[in-house]
């Protein structure tokens, strides 16, 4: 009996499972004819794209950088194009141009273009209070009160002139202690200029040794990483509560009870009188707004609470020490693959700053080549190579072409800042593209623009410039940087996360 009933139920399980799966590929080959359909009309051209994939595959089997393959898109497209950068996406619109991005991201388009995030970034904390992903009234809020903090905690001034000198003493300690052994730079360099942020944002810097801290930048590089536009996690994003990310998980959490634990004992501790960093100017903007709030009973409550500074602290972290660090590693690079660079920038040091003190703001504008080094390291390796993405919050018409609402918008700085049309042959390292023809004067390139451009441009550009300056100068005035021996020069290809990095690489500081 048992036998005889075993074939039909074999058979309806193999019917049930046929027709499920006739179901599925009917409902794919619907929403593949609808979004046909459906497709406006008059959008950007692009290459042709997968239906469901679009250019995920494409972009993914590519042995280039997503950015490099945008690049040459665009030379072949235009300036302005459709891609789709994920499967099942609608495509965004990827800008190559600097004229156009100027006019995209100006006042006049602000009711048309706002801030977008990845997929990953609300899942991973709420976007209010950030000063990166925060959109409409907030964004401008957040805004004003980071200049503003910023202006109060010195940048520009020689109060953080000082606080930088400071580190960069405990930084060359670092590497003297190496006693010319081959060593990773990201280590040190890393940890002075998170010190920076950790100063600002905390009032008070870690020791380099302190298990504390290095849990704190081991989280926050594990963030940072899976937030990067190509980053596995961004693309299956609703993975982030499976075991697959749960050390992602682990990352955030340590990291919000860190900086939550750091405000309480500010808000225990504060005083009025006294602003010992930026958390301080936060709780003090805060109360203000509670007061105002208070005092006028149709006043709107403050959009950002006590619960919020968290968030933007982090934000302060990926936006002033990711980017500044990496800056200084590819400028390391670079001088490892090309030594004649590193010497002239030491020849300027010496001529301009000796050795018996240290380098100061007073004298970049004497140090020509060491700022047009720095500009070149940035124009061909910007660690932001694709400013973060915008999206458009109405249709609007731009260029003769219809820009759907709710479509990513993402600027392609490294394509501006490489594209042959702009700078001549602009694979090659020449710092002299930044100089006058006596070599006297830096000169300023309209699409050199590595800090973004816009309204929602770079916060941190000016602590940024000085730390670039101050590290620099302070480590090539100390040391003279070689290949370990036997080990081959950098190929400069770099990896490619929430920013672009350098490869790892070991080096010897030699002492000079």
């Amino acid at each position: 009996m048992a036998g005889r009933t075993s074939a039909p139920s074999f058979f309806s399980f193999a019917r049930t499972a046929l027709n499920l799966q006739s179901a599925a590929i009917f409902l794919l080959i619907f929403v593949v004819v609808l979004k046909l359909f459906r497709r406006p009309k008059n959008l950007p051209p692009g290459p042709w794209r997968w239906p469901f994939l679009g250019n995920f595959v494409a972009l993914t089997r590519s042995k280039k950088h997503t950015h490099e393959v945008l690049a040459e898109w665009a030379r072949q497209y235009g300036s302005i194009m459709s891609v789709s950068l994920r499967p099942a996406g609608d495509p965004a619109i990827v800008v190559s141009d600097i004229g156009i991005a100027k006019e995209l991201l100006s006042r006049q388009w602000e009711h048309h273009v706002e801030r977008s995030w990845s997929p990953l970034t609300p899942k991973i904390a709420d976007v209010r209070g950030s000063f990166v992903w925060d959109k409409g009234e907030r964004a401008k809020e957040q805004r004003r009160f980071g200049l503003g903090a910023f202006r109060k905690m010195g940048v520009g001034k020689k109060s953080l002139e000082h606080r930088i000198n400071e580190e960069a003493r405990y930084l060359v300690e670092s590497i003297e202690a190496e006693k010319n052994r081959p060593f990773d730079p990201n280590l040190p360099i890393h940890k002075a200029v998170s010190n920076i942020i950790c100063s600002i944002s905390f009032g008070s810097r870690f020791d380099y040794d302190d298990p504390k801290f290095k849990n704190l930048l081991d989280s926050m590089r594990v963030v940072f990483e899976n937030e990067g536009i190509s980053s596995w996690a961004n693309t299956f994003s609703f993975l982030y509560h499976t075991p697959f990310l749960a050390k992602l998980r682990e990352c955030v959490r340590f990291v919000k009870e860190y900086i939550e634990t750091v405000v309480q004992d500010h808000q225990d501790s504060y005083d009025e009188n006294d602003f010992r960093d930026i958390i301080d100017i936060h709780i003090a903007d805060i109360k203000g707004k509670e007061q105002i709030g208070s005092r006028v009973a149709t006043g709107p409550a403050p959009t950002i609470t006590h619960q919020h500074i968290w968030r933007g602290i982090m934000d302060l972290f990926a936006a002033g020490t990711d980017t500044t660090s990496n800056t200084l590693l590819w400028l390391i690079s670079f001088v490892l693959k090309y030594p004649e660079v590193q010497e002239k920038i030491q020849q300027e040091i010496s001529e301009v700053v000796g050795s018996n003190r240290q380098p100061s703001c007073e004298d970049r504008p004497s140090m020509p080549y060491t700022n047009a080094v720095i500009n070149e390291v940035q124009r061909l390796r910007p660690v932001g190579i694709m400013a973060l993405p915008y999206e458009t919050t109405e249709e609007f018409q731009l260029k003769g072409y219809t820009i759907p609402k709710g479509r990513k918008v993402f600027i392609n700085l490294w394509a501006m800042m490489n594209d042959p049309k702009v700078w001549d042959r602009p694979e090659e390292f020449n710092p002299g593209r930044f100089l006058s023809e006596d070599g006297k004067t830096v000169i300023q390139h309209e699409t050199f623009i590595p800090f973004s451009t816009g309204r929602r441009s770079c916060l941190g550009e000016g602590l940024a410039k000085t730390e670039l300056f101050l590290f620099a100068t302070n480590l090539f005035q100390r040391f003279t940087f070689m290949l370990p021996p036997g080990a081959s020069k950098p190929e400069l290809k770099g990896i490619l996360h929430l920013t672009f990095v350098p490869e790892p690489f070991k080096v010897r500081a030699i002492k000079r």
